[in-house]
């Protein structure tokens, strides 16, 4: 294989969403102006966090959908915290939520070998009525100085700094994956389940502990919402696994498990967002936005499901 065949192999969704945004710069005169790359950027890192967190869990070869209810959970104990105490406790109150969240939706698929779909379908039903409890219902809005102060705050004038965050914490998820034991074993058990269990890993630690890692995003993607709407309720990211599913997997993570990574979460995440951008730039009607979206979710569902049944050939 030549080294530029094997560029576009390894590299092909990067390229691709550079591809795309090549075009769009020379078609449509708005797309490449400081405005719109400041829109795409910012729309980038609060479901890009909370794709990072759902790698964890495709990497086991699992399911969660209740991650949607997680970011809402946690956006709404950061802010009625944010309300009563300093930035840092609040914080710590949503990822300790966000855990607790993950732990639990994990401790039954991992334990009992539930359908992880039933369990995180009942949990995200769960999760989303103790937020709409707890709220009455009703947006819970604090205008805090600390998040207004990190929504104003931006690099070369252009970027949000919440962007950098992002890519500051895939490139440590990444780290984290490749470089211990802990993130290989994660790829070894959703590889194959059997092989690990008679290696002496306990699968069963490994796919509960990336619940709790899905969680921890989760409620780390719900604060930095906060940064940009100031205002948290139950119904808050209704729509995030549709977002994010399409995301991880469009990156290159396998559904089947055992292949994937934060970085190939990136590509995904940055080329469906300018993808999504497009689509407004070029007027497409709203209601039409969503049959497009679940187009590529088809086309990457069945492209992922093609490159497995081949690499199992190989």
């Amino acid at each position: 294989m030549t080294l530029a065949k094997k560029a576009c192999k390894d590299y092909r969704i990067p390229l691709l969403a550079v591809l795309i945004f090549v075009i769009m710069s020379l078609v449509n005169k708005n797309f490449f102006t400081p405005y719109n790359i400041f829109t795409i950027a910012d729309s980038i890192s609060g479901y890009g966090i909370v794709a990072l967190g759902f790698t964890f869990i495709l990497l086991v070869g699992q399911l969660d959908i209740s991650f949607g209810s997680v970011i809402a959970l946690s956006a709404c104990i950061f802010m009625m915290m944010l309300a009563e105490m300093n930035f840092l406790l609040a914080l710590l109150a949503a990822i300790a939520v966000g855990c607790a969240c993950g732990a639990v939706t994990g401790f039954f698929v991992a334990t009992f070998r539930l359908s992880p779909f039933i369990v995180s379908m009942t949990m995200q039903l769960a999760y989303k009525g103790i937020a709409l409890t707890i709220t009455n219902q009703t947006p819970v809005s604090v205008p805090h100085p600390v998040l207004q102060a990190i929504n104003n705050i931006k690099l070369f004038n252009i970027f949000p700094i919440v962007f950098f965050f992002f890519l500051l914490l895939a490139v440590l998820t990444e780290l984290f994956l490749r470089n211990t034991q802990f993130g290989r074993n994660l790829f070894l058990v959703g590889g194959n389940i059997s092989v690990a269990d008679n290696l002496g890993i306990k699968a069963r630690n490994y796919i509960w502990s990336a619940y709790i890692f899905q969680g921890l995003f989760a409620a780390i993607g719900g604060v930095v919402m906060m940064t940009r709407q100031f205002s948290a309720s139950g119904n808050l990211a209704l729509q995030g696994p549709m977002e994010v599913i399409p995301m991880v997997i469009v990156g290159g993570t396998s559904m089947a498990g055992g292949r994937g990574g934060a970085l190939k979460t990136v590509g995904g995440v940055v080329l469906l967002k300018i993808i999504y951008n497009a689509m407004t730039m070029f007027s497409i009607p709203a209601p039409l936005q969503p049959f497009v979206k679940g187009l590529i979710l088809l086309v990457v569902i069945v492209s992922d499901k093609y490159m497995e049944r081949r690499h199992e050939k190989v």
